[in-house]
């Protein structure tokens, strides 16, 4: 029986509210949880592990080079920043490596046994140079596994989940830290500062993150994205590298303006040592984690709701005021170290964030086969970024003080805000079906 137009439009009305729950159900915190597919969360696991590994050390290893090594402030941000780009640098081979032999797992195992190896070591230093030597090897494995792994969670996730997804596994890996730093702190406390101690139990979690990737699929597997017997060709051909286009370069350039602001966050314990005891200065550490933690997911959350691009501008914002929160302690004559706090968890708030969004806009601007190649473009950008920044930023706190150090940061965040609009433009909200 044919209905009347009275009926036809009520229909439609309980059609379209209908809808409207469902998308305001999908926009809720636990849906979205509780729909990432099930890959996420066997690397997310995996990174958790590997976050308490790292964070048990450098939680600490500022105050042992300062306080044990008798390092400057000039030569801890030095080392902390040519380690940190070594990482990067390597990112940029694993991530063809991967593409081209369409292999994530394996790659990802290579990285943590040579991690695990590195982190043997490091309890035994006893100079600066050792410290660089190991730490060097320890990033050479952090990237060797790190692109691979950010474009397995790229792989298994569909466009509209990409950027929560991103976001819960930077969260879960920030779970990670918050509880290394924790773990670090007891330790110290019940040790007397004993730093090599500390060092020496982080090599427990590595183990851990091992047996955690035999839960862990290739994307392959999933997607069937690839056959097995399909030919494998170099990314790097000049068919393929047609997929990097103007726009990419747009987003790799302000990802790289961003990323010279900020400065290694290991000189946040120094700093908080200024207004606390030193004991518990590492706890700004735990801030910076609490900060990915609690707000990496729901910025996702939000991205995949309102654009990735309008959330990348918010995250510059919380950068610019966290360097205000950090600058005005020096200011402030009751409880200082609550600024001190302040910019410590909106810096962490907005770091881990802003670079899921940069991974997801990136994921979808180029090919399927070429992700972790430009993965690692990006990686390798940004590594050049934080190095120079690191230096630059450890040379005016030496020169000048922490608050022209943080100025310095701010200014690069606001500068990268000031040319958002021109290399972001709304049209990258769209992405490319390839």
């Amino acid at each position: 029986m044919k209905k009347s137009p009275r009926d036809e439009a009520v229909d439609d009305i309980k059609r379209q509210t209908k809808s409207s729950n469902c998308s305001h159900c999908k926009d809720g915190f636990f849906f979205a949880l509780k729909n990432l597919p099930d890959g996420v969360f066997a690397v997310s696991f995996f990174g958790l592990f590997l976050g308490i590994s790292t964070t048990m050390i450098y939680s600490q290893l500022s105050l042992f080079l300062k306080y044990e090594l008798g390092a400057s402030m000039a030569d801890i941000t030095l080392l902390d920043g040519v380690v940190e780009c070594i990482s990067f640098v390597v990112r940029i081979f694993s991530g063809p490596i991967s593409d081209f032999l369409r292999e994530r797992k394996l790659i990802l195992y290579v990285g943590c046994f040579i991690t695990l190896f590195a982190r043997s070591f490091i309890a035994m230093v006893s100079s600066w140079w050792a410290v660089f030597f190991v730490q060097s090897s320890e990033r050479i494995g952090n990237g060797i596994q790190a692109t691979p792994r950010d474009a397995l969670i790229a792989d298994l996730s569909p466009s509209d989940y990409r950027a929560r997804s991103f976001g819960f596994s930077r969260s879960m890996k920030t779970i990670g830290s918050l509880l290394g730093t924790l773990v670090a702190v007891q330790i110290m406390l019940l040790t007397a500062n004993n730093y090599r101690i500390v060092f020496a139990c982080s090599v427990i979690p590595v183990i851990i993150a091992i047996f955690c990737l035999f839960r862990v699929k290739n994307s392959q597997e999933i997607k069937g994205n690839t056959q097995k017997n399909e030919k494998r060709e170099n990314p790097f051909k000049k068919k393929y590298l047609k997929s990097f286009d103007a726009t990419f370069w747009k987003i790799i350039l302000l990802a790289l303006i961003s990323e010279m602001g900020h400065f290694s966050e290991h000189t946040f314990p120094l700093y908080a040592s200024e207004f606390i005891a030193t004991s518990i200065s590492g706890i700004t550490s735990s801030l910076v984690s609490c900060g990915q933690v609690l707000m990496c997911f729901p910025i996702g959350i939000l991205a995949d709701k309102y654009g990735k691009r309008k959330l990348i501008s918010v995250c510059m914002m919380l950068m610019i005021l966290a360097n205000l929160f950090f600058i005005s302690a020096k200011f402030v004559t009751v409880y200082p170290i609550i600024n001190v706090c302040a910019g410590a968890f909106l810096w962490g708030a907005q770091t881990t964030a802003v670079q899921g969004l940069f991974l997801s806009l990136i994921s979808e601007r180029v090919d399927f086969h070429l992700r972790a190649t430009a993965m690692g473009i990006y990686f390798f950008m940004l590594g050049i970024a934080y190095m120079s920044a690191s230096f630059i930023g450890g040379k005016i706190w030496d020169a000048f003080g922490s608050s022209y150090a943080f100025t310095y940061s701010m200014f690069f965040s606001f500068v990268a805000l000031c040319f958002f609009r021109v290399l972001l433009p709304a049209r990258l909200e769209h992405p490319i079906k390839r």
